[in-house]
């Protein structure tokens, strides 16, 4: 049995804010600029498959600066190590990221969270740091497997309370170096599996069973759903949409 992956990712400023603090990155591509149409990836396994999703912060200029760095960095090294360098990798991008602020202090404060995927022929690692979230979209709904880093883990929207975002860790955002350990969740790769990757411009704009029920058999159109849905919604945030399904050759 030959195990491929299909997958399908948009970005978009949303309907407030003048930029894209986001990025969305597969393998060696990124993109930060609003999207009219999400991108289609067909991938073999021959080699790492990655994607990542970053939310910038620290103004526009740090946020957008921030994202970039850490969406490209990771998923340009993971695709060449694959899911057993996810820490180190993501420790090392966030080491990265403090050096920029001590060679450039105009973008001290700037810092990003993340989520990511990274599946090899056997394995798929879920990892996040900070409130960007990845979820398994199964038959009876969504089921998180990134754990929130921030005051209100875990939150959903229409419960009536309201979100507190204050992160507990995150790429850079501190004034002095701060470690991270990335939140890891490994699972066997499986024909089938739907994994749902986004930043808090979604998950705080839709209901979960409004976000599942928009994920059908076209990736491509599912995420280009999800964010027509949420700009309708009038979302605050930038939008940024990932969806990767494991596939049987």
């Amino acid at each position: 049995m030959t195990l491929r992956i299909d997958a399908a990712g948009i970005t978009h400023r949303g309907t407030v804010r003048e930029g894209n603090e986001d990025c969305i990155a597969f393998g060696f591509w990124s993109s930060q600029e609003t999207m009219d149409a999400a991108r289609r990836v067909e991938h073999d396994l021959a080699e790492p498959f990655v994607c990542v999703v970053a939310d910038g912060m620290g103004g526009q200029a740090g946020g957008e600066h921030a994202s970039r760095l850490v969406a490209t960095h990771l998923s340009k090294r993971l695709t060449l190590q694959g899911p057993s360098a996810v820490t180190a990798t993501a420790r090392a991008v966030n080491t990265e990221l403090y050096t920029e602020v001590r060679e450039h202090p105009d973008r001290a404060g700037m810092g990003s969270t993340a989520v990511g995927i990274v599946a090899d022929g056997r394995t798929v690692a879920i990892f996040n740091v900070g409130d960007s979230r990845a979820y398994r979209v199964g038959e009876k709904g969504l089921v998180q497997l990134s754990v929130d880093d921030s005051m209100s883990p875990n939150w959903k929207p229409g419960q009536g309370v309201e979100r507190n975002n204050k992160l507990m860790q995150s790429f850079g955002g501190r004034t002095v170096f701060s470690d991270i350990q990335p939140n890891v969740h490994r699972e066997p790769l499986e024909a089938g599996n739907t994994y749902l990757l986004c930043c808090d411009g979604l998950y705080e704009t839709l209901l979960e069973e409004e976000m599942a029920a928009l994920v059908g058999t076209d990736l491509q159109a599912s995420a280009e759903a999800l964010l027509r849905a949420a700009l309708d919604k009038k979302a605050r945030d930038n939008v940024t949409v990932a969806l990767v399904r494991v596939k049987e050759d």
